[in-house]
């Protein structure tokens, strides 16, 4: 059996790469137009997809995963 450790970090990464997975599928599907008004974005005029900010949004994700996959590091045993 592995021994990796979860900590409350990888945790906490692991959520937010999924608010930036969810942020990015918004960018994908909904135009600036219908973005919220406080979403970077936002444009009242504008009928196209954020297809940059998407992508940039599952880039975000995919560093945050690989930030969680780092902190599951097992502990340094004390062997001389």
């Amino acid at each position: 059996m592995s021994n990796f450790r979860v900590r409350p970090l990888t945790i906490g990464l692991v959520i937010l790469a999924a608010a930036f997975v969810a942020a990015g599928v918004v960018y994908f599907t909904t135009t600036a137009h219908d973005l919220p008004a406080f979403v970077p974005g936002h444009d009242t005029h504008s009928t196209t997809h954020h297809v940059k900010h998407g992508i940039a949004m599952i880039m975000l994700a995919l560093l945050a995963l690989g930030g969680a996959w780092f902190t599951t590091a097992p502990d340094r045993s004390e062997s001389k």
